[in-house]
């Protein structure tokens, strides 16, 4: 078998690679109606951005220079990318599956059935958020904050009034990880540094799985997934962590029924008595793709926002003060955060300025469509919205391209709905947490986490960039997502006044 395999074995994979590749150029949708911004061949104009799509900004603003309110295209990996004006959002959230999908996009994104071993169809983790992590948000509350008093003591720990510097993608997610476990699985496993590694690494590995099945049709992507992607090992992992918890659960459950003393209150808990699944792999894997999916978006933005603050020192007494007068009256509680309008506006307007993508809203069109414009888009397109330039969109916001900590704020005094303005919120405006039925079940959540990270963040601490760190960017653009750049540090010691 060796002899037959061995000297075959490459260039049949580059023969299946040329044959793949050709089966998805001979099924793109037809869109040569549809003006491209940057080269007009498709693998040209993602390769000659170095295959990172380095310029997809650039080519974005372009676009939107260009058509002003049409339908421009923009290239992909394996695809075009039809890129939406603002009079269509509200039209595409509204949409029913049927007509444009969400979950279609997001398993061609990610590959689901493969790469987390769930089908994008059994993800049933948004009614359970909706109707117990966001209901229980004022329960749980002690224990994340009691969780990021923790973190922040073991991560950040500066001695005295002696400053400390920490490197933002390195400290923040471990921070951010532990926070989250602590409401999705519970002490101790909260705090386990192999268990938190294990989901901190876990995006790296999933999107470079997927992104190599996006190459194939469909027809070959189970085939292949047994070759490129490492499903078995990731959840045998998870199992390692997570069995000897839903084991010591299942017994409790079966011994002394739907409650009994100290029964935690988690995610995870959750799950069991609502779904009453007991197979381990199954639950292992939902909860690894919960962290997936929460861990680095509340990373990501809590990381851009310490660089601002960093960046913006003299805005620090101002937070500082709303949270003194704010928690003098209500305690650390979350009717407290509720209160805090600046520290509410800061972390929303890190999101508007920074983000953590350039496109949103994806979708793909289920069937011929024909938006407002009169622009057809056929059957089997990607669609997305240039969310990054409408966060930046001058005829939307004053000085778009200008961090204003507390524009939020005046928005709220001034117009008449404050709660239009708030973080969680969801309008046209703001595109953060999406909009319309697919919007982020898990904002809430989210939102909680990131309000009391930073209201702890500004009333313990000073905070600073290093001295030569200060040319440093904030981001760094990699393909189409807005992640922390590497390089980035923050100075930390403990509040002087």
């Amino acid at each position: 078998m060796d002899f037959l395999f061995t000297p075959y074995l490459a260039p049949g994979l580059c023969a299946a690679l040329v044959v793949a590749c050709s089966f998805q150029l001979l099924r793109r949708p037809n869109l040569d109606h549809i003006p491209i911004v940057g080269h007009p061949s498709l693998f040209a104009s993602y390769w000659s951005t170095k295959g990172l799509e380095v310029d997809l900004p650039r080519f974005v603003q372009e676009g939107l220079d260009k058509y002003k309110s049409g339908v421009f295209r923009v290239a992909s990996l394996t695809n075009w990318v039809v890129c939406l004006p603002r009079s269509d959002l509200e039209r595409v959230a509204k949409t029913s599956e049927d007509q444009v999908s969400f979950y279609q996009a997001m398993d061609k994104a990610m590959k689901t059935e493969y790469t987390f071993g769930i089908k994008i169809t059994e993800y049933h983790h948004a009614p359970l958020i909706e109707s117990h992590l966001t209901r229980n948000l004022s329960v749980v509350f002690a224990d994340v904050r009691d969780e990021i008093v923790a973190a922040c003591n073991d991560f950040l720990n500066p001695k005295h009034n002696e400053w400390k510097t920490i490197s933002v993608v390195h400290v923040i997610p471990k921070i951010a990880s532990r926070v989250s476990n602590r409401i999705f699985v519970g002490l101790p496993l909260c705090r386990d540094p192999d268990w938190l590694d294990f989901n901190i690494n876990l995006p790296r590995a999933v999107v470079t799985e997927a992104t190599t099945l996006r190459f194939f049709p469909n027809f070959m992507v189970p085939l292949v997934a047994k070759f490129v992607t490492n499903l078995s090992g990731r959840t045998s992992r998870g199992v390692t962590f997570l069995g000897p918890v839903i084991r010591e659960r299942l017994q409790h459950m079966g011994e002394e029924g739907t409650d009994w003393y100290n029964k935690p209150n988690d995610f995870l808990q959750w799950w069991l008595d609502t779904s009453h699944e007991t197979c381990l792999t199954m639950l292992t894997r939902r909860i690894v793709s919960l962290n997936f999916a929460a861990i680095h978006t509340t990373s990501n933005t809590f990381s851009q926002a310490l660089l601002n603050l960093a960046d913006h020192p003299q805005y620090a007494q101002e937070l500082r003060d709303e949270v003194d007068a704010v928690v003098s009256k209500y305690g650390w509680t979350k009717e407290a955060l509720s209160k805090m309008q600046k520290v509410d506006s800061f972390l929303k307007e890190t999101q508007r300025f920074e983000g953590i993508v350039f496109l949103g809203l994806t979708r793909i069109a289920m069937s011929d469509i024909t938006l407002t414009d009169g622009t057809f888009i056929p059957q089997g397109t990607s669609l997305a919205f240039p969310v990054y330039a409408m966060h930046h969109d001058d005829a939307v916001y004053e000085n778009p391209n200008v961090f204003e900590p507390f524009r939020f704020v005046d928005k709220q005094n001034k117009e008449f709905e404050g709660s239009r303005n708030q973080m969680v919120a969801l309008n046209q405006d703001m595109l953060s947490f999406g909009l319309g039925k697919h919007a982020c079940s898990g904002r809430f959540f989210a939102a909680t986490v990131l309000k009391t990270m930073l209201a702890h963040i500004v009333m313990s601490y000073d905070v600073r960039r290093e001295s030569d760190n200060k040319s440093s960017p904030n981001s760094l653009h990699i393909g189409g997502a807005i992640v922390p750049h590497p390089a980035a540090k923050v100075m930390f010691r403990n509040r002087v006044n």
